[in-house]
C-alpha cells in the first residue's frame, strides 16, 4: 500500500511544481534556414574571388581589343555596354573572314599582337586561326556559374564547336542562304534553289563568291552536298553577279542591282532589313541546315590585356551579353533564356524539321570546297 501511496504522491507535488513555476517565454518566430551542401559556400568563394581578381586585373588593363564582323550598331552598343558596367573600353575591328583573318596572321608573322579575343564564324577560327595555334583553350576562362550551368543551353549541353573548346558558338541561325529584293520578286515565285534556275532570273541572281574564304565557301560546302553539281554548273549559266564582300552583296539586292542573292551574311540581312529596306530572307525547301553564323567567341592566345579578354568572353555568354547581342544582330541566341520576339521567324529553328548543324570536320573542309568551286565558278571569275 505504501508504494502505491508514494506513486501517485510524487507525481502531484511535480504537478504542483510546475505550476508553481512562471510560465515559459513565447519561442520567437525565426525563419528556418536550410543548411547549404557541404562546400557550396567554398565553391562559391572560390569562384567569386576568381571573378573578383579578373575584374580588378582587367580594370588595370583598361582596354579589350577584339575582331568581330559586326554591323555598326551591334559595335556601338557592345562598345557602350561594356564600358558602363565595367568601366572598360572596347576595342574593335570588324570586317569579314578573309579579310580579317589576312591582317590578324600577317601581324603575327611579324611578332605583333594586337588582339584579346575574337567574335567570328566558322571558317575564321577553323581554317584560319586554328592551323597556326592562334587560340587559347577558352575553358579555364570560364568562371561565372551562370554560363557553365548545361541547362541554359540549346540541347542542354554547353556548346563548343571544336575538340580542343577553343570555339564557343553562341549563335544558332536556321541556314537560309536565299534571299530576294521584295520590289523585283513576286511572293511565291522563290521558294528553293531550284527556282533560281529559270531562265528569267538570267543575269539577276548575286552570288557571295564562293572561291574565298566566307560566307560563300560556307554555302557552297553544305548546300552543294544536297544541291549537288548538276545544280552548281546550271547556276553558272545564269549569268551569276559576284561579290567577295558581305555587305556590298547585300546592298546591291537592296538598290536593285540584283533580284536574288545567294550566300548573303545573316546578320547583313537583318541590319539592312531593320532599315527598312525591300529585302526578305527565303526559307527554303531544299535547305536543312543550321549554324552560328558570326556568333563564335575564341580567346587569342599572346594576349595584350589577358584579363580582359577572360572577363569579355565571360560576360558575352551571360543572358545579359547575350540579350544585347540577338537584338541588335537579329540572331537567335543558344542560350534558351534569351528572348526570341525580335527574331525573324524564318531565322528560327523549327520543331517539326530536322536540322544538321556545321561540324568542325564540315569547315574544315572548306578548302577542298573552294577547289571545287574554282572549278565551276572559276572560269567566269577570271581564277
Amino acid at each position: 500500500m505504501k508504494k502505491m501511496v508514494l506513486f501517485f504522491v510524487i507525481p502531484a507535488i511535480a504537478a504542483l511544481a510546475a505550476c508553481s513555476q512562471p510560465p515559459a517565454p513565447p519561442v520567437p518566430n525565426v525563419p528556418v534556414v536550410t543548411a547549404p551542401a557541404p562546400g557550396a559556400e567554398v565553391v562559391r568563394q572560390t569562384w567569386q574571388q576568381q571573378w573578383d581578381s579578373v575584374v580588378a586585373g582587367a580594370r588595370k588593363e583598361g582596354v579589350v581589343a577584339i575582331t568581330a564582323s559586326w554591323s555598326p550598331p551591334t559595335r556601338d552598343n557592345v562598345i557602350r555596354a561594356f564600358k558602363e558596367k565595367y568601366g572598360i573600353s572596347v576595342e574593335v575591328s570588324t570586317g569579314g573572314s578573309a579579310q580579317l583573318g589576312q591582317k590578324v596572321l600577317a601581324e603575327r608573322r611579324a611578332g605583333i599582337f594586337n588582339y584579346d579575343a575574337t567574335v567570328q564564324g566558322t571558317n575564321f577560327g577553323i581554317n584560319l586561326m586554328k592551323p597556326v595555334d592562334a587560340f587559347d583553350p577558352a575553358e579555364p576562362a570560364l568562371i561565372l556559374q551562370e554560363i557553365k550551368d548545361p541547362k541554359a543551353w540549346l540541347g542542354g549541353e554547353f556548346p563548343w564547336f571544336d575538340r580542343a573548346r577553343t570555339m564557343i558558338p553562341f549563335f544558332a541561325r536556321l541556314d537560309t542562304n536565299l534571299s530576294v529584293n521584295t520590289s523585283l520578286v513576286k511572293p511565291g515565285e522563290i521558294t528553293a534553289y531550284k527556282d533560281v534556275l529559270d531562265p528569267k532570273w538570267k543575269g539577276k541572281i548575286i552570288l557571295r563568291d564562293p572561291t574565298t574564304v566566307g560566307t560563300g565557301s560556307g554555302w557552297f560546302r553544305e548546300n552543294g552536298k544536297d544541291l549537288g553539281t548538276d545544280f552548281m554548273r546550271a547556276l553558272v549559266k545564269q549569268e551569276l553577279i559576284f561579290s567577295e564582300n558581305d555587305r556590298q552583296c547585300v546592298e546591291w539586292l537592296a538598290r536593285g542591282k540584283g533580284s536574288i542573292l545567294i550566300a548573303g551574311s545573316a546578320d547583313q540581312l537583318t541590319f539592312f532589313m531593320k532599315e527598312g529596306s525591300p529585302v526578305e530572307i527565303i526559307d527554303a525547301r531544299d535547305s536543312r541546315t543550321f549554324s552560328p553564323s558570326s556568333g563564335i567567341v575564341s580567346l587569342v592566345n599572346r594576349a595584350p590585356h589577358p584579363n580582359a579578354a577572360r572577363l569579355f568572353i565571360n560576360w558575352i555568354l551571360t543572358r545579359e551579353g547575350q540579350t544585347l547581342l540577338t537584338k541588335t544582330e537579329g540572331l537567335p541566341s543558344r542560350r534558351l533564356d534569351v528572348p526570341t520576339d525580335h527574331i525573324l521567324p524564318v531565322l528560327m529553328l523549327r520543331q517539326d524539321r530536322k536540322y544538321r548543324e556545321y561540324t568542325e570536320d564540315d569547315v574544315a573542309g572548306d578548302a577542298d570546297a573552294q577547289i571545287r568551286s574554282k572549278e565551276i565558278f572559276g572560269p567566269f571569275l577570271g581564277k
